[in-house]
């Protein structure tokens, strides 16, 4: 048997549940997941982008329903920061009534979702620390650990898990790594050892995500090509994703979250065209709205102070939901400062001729249901580009091919 053993740490609250949404459980399942995402976004920037060969090659490393994974992943060790799981009420989150104000605005705006229905969800503090232990008794073992381990870099680097995952909720970060050294060979360095500023940071992911990228094409014996045309899924390749560091730092997490939370907020609130749309063009005429917003995701929920009781929902026209093509990831810098690195993901954003539908959520006579067009590829990278410039200086992760 071939075994690795990593040390990760909590840099923001995490939120993950199994079947109890009132518990932490930090599950191997969701872990694993995670490591399919970026596993999938390293071949999709390797050119792998049809599905079957996409499916073969996965399953390869994480298995299918036909075969179990060569991998084995299992959580254990699990230290609470604080020494106890926390509840959602020590994040002093939401509406202060007898204030009138929001507590936290921007760390509420983040993690909104943890609070929804009255149903606050626990979490992992910061600073909460856990085992990931790899094995494998494969005869292939230290290939497909190697394959794994490429996966893990990006997750701990660019990713995070949980509830609000994309918006900086569950970022973890490799604290230690111990044996599997000759599987390790060849995989950049998994801590933020020597990583002190967001300068730094830049050269360690570029390097980083350069080593990950080739051992993955050289392990599947793969070309380093560029893939081409559109692709429907998040891939890693600098024409496909963007990565920005913000030059500016933060003292700690919940500071650097309250801080990015309060902009994005601000950037979104009521903003024009989306917001009076929404209200004259179709809740009080009947049209289509001009929109810019589901740049940013979807559902959308509009609601209007001015006009009481008058509400609309902003979905697709056969799904729900649209997960954000832009992920926020906070990094614990060597000495504790606090990057913020912003990674955009140019697929689709929907599947072709999938239109945006919005529907009257009014109390009393409502509008009936419109179809449209979705905002342009154009559209959407100058809407988050405009969220990006509100940080001010920011470094350009491109140079990793």
């Amino acid at each position: 048997m071939k075994k690795v053993s990593i040390t990760l740490e909590t840099v923001t609250p995490l939120f993950l549940s199994g079947n109890d949404q009132n518990a932490v459980e930090l599950r191997a399942a969701s872990i694993r997941g995670q490591l399919r995402y970026w596993y999938r976004a390293l071949l999709g920037g390797l050119g792998v982008t049809r599905p079957d060969r996409l499916h073969e090659l996965e399953s390869q490393v994480f298995g299918k329903e036909e075969r179990g994974s060569p991998v084995l992943v299992r959580v254990k060790d699990i230290r609470w920061a604080g020494g106890r799981i926390k509840q959602n009420s020590e994040l002093d989150l939401g509406y202060d009534r007898t204030k009138k104000e929001t507590r936290r605005p921007g760390l509420t705006y983040l993690l909104y979702s943890t609070q929804l229905g009255g149903n606050e969800r626990p979490y992992a503090d910061v600073g909460t620390t856990f085992t990931l232990e790899f094995s494998s008794f494969n005869k292939d073992a230290d290939r497909v650990l190697k394959l794994a381990a490429c996966a893990l870099w990006c997750w701990t680097h660019l990713g995070g898990i949980g509830t609000r995952a994309r918006r900086g909720g569950g970022d973890v970060q490799v604290k230690e790594v111990r044996g599997g050294e000759g599987i390790l060979a060849g995989l950049p360095n998994f801590t933020m050892a020597g990583v002190s500023s967001p300068e730094a940071l830049k050269g360690h992911l570029e390097n980083g995500l350069k080593e990950v990228r080739d051992l993955v094409a050289r392990l599947n014996s793969l070309a380093t090509k560029a893939p081409s045309g559109s692709v429907d899924f998040p891939i890693l390749h600098p024409d496909y994703a963007d990565i920005w560091i913000i030059q500016s730092t933060w003292s700690n997490a919940l500071g650097a979250m309250e801080q990015v939370g309060k902009q994005f907020q601000q950037f979104r609130h009521k903003r024009n065209p989306d917001y009076p749309s929404v209200l004259d063009d179709y809740l009080k005429a009947g049209r289509s709205p001009t929109l810019q917003r589901p740049a940013f995701g979807l559902p959308l929920q509009f609601r209007y102070r001015s006009a009481p009781g008058k509400q609309a929902m902003v979905e697709t026209q056969h799904f729900t939901r649209r997960a954000s093509p832009l992920l926020f990831r906070f990094v614990k810098l060597e000495g504790g400062e606090i990057a913020l690195v912003l990674i955009y993901f140019k697929a689709s954003f929907l599947p072709s001729g999938e239109k945006l539908r919005i529907k009257d959520q009014s109390k009393g006579a409502k509008q009936r249901p419109q179809l449209f067009a979705p905002p342009t590829a154009a559209l959407q990278q100058s809407l988050i580009e405009q969220f990006r410039d509100q940080f001010g200086g920011r470094l350009d992760v491109r140079n990793w091919l």
